[in-house]
């Protein structure tokens, strides 16, 4: 059964760039190999209060109470990657959710999803609700203003930002 009226959660989707690419380079059973390492990263590295949901292929999607300790870890995360790592993409938003059944859906769910869709390789980018759940919380980030764009099967824009350490940081 859904909640009724559902809860904010963070959500964030963080897929490997270039695994097509990397299947073909270094065959089917390695890419999985890096795949699974990936994932088992993600998981060991995240906050207390959040976790992996589900893995789909070389996407791993995670749920947190808090926006900005997720957005922390996620700048972290992609700074902490060693070089020749596949690089992942990472959407970031903030919203009431429903939950069944160990998994999350509704509209907040697909904008995370979508979100994601546009990063690219090593690049954490967030929307409106996560920068305005950031303020005051993590002065050692900073948040680009990059576009509004059309998210598909959208009809309303949705503002998106950069996230990245700052320059004092």
């Amino acid at each position: 059964v859904f909640r009724v009226g559902g809860e904010e959660f963070a959500v964030v989707f963080a897929d490997l760039t270039g695994y097509t690419r990397l299947t073909e380079e270094i065959g089917d059973e390695q890419a999985v190999s890096t795949v699974e390492r990936f994932v088992a990263s993600v998981s060991r590295s995240l906050p207390d209060d959040a976790r992996v949901i589900k893995t789909l292929g070389d996407e791993v999607m995670v749920v947190g109470s808090d926006a900005a300790t997720l957005t922390d870890w996620a700048v972290d995360f992609q700074a902490g990657l060693s070089a020749g790592d596949p690089a992942p993409r990472i959407g970031i938003h903030y919203g009431e959710t429903l939950y069944r059944d160990g998994d999350y859906y509704g509209r907040e769910v697909n904008i995370a999803s979508r979100v994601a869709a546009r990063s690219a390789g090593g690049e954490v980018l967030v929307t409106r609700p996560v920068v305005e759940s950031m303020e005051r919380r993590a002065p050692h980030l900073e948040f680009e203003r990059i576009a509004d764009v059309k998210l598909k099967g959208f009809r309303e824009s949705t503002e998106i930002f950069i996230a990245r350490q700052g320059a004092q940081a």
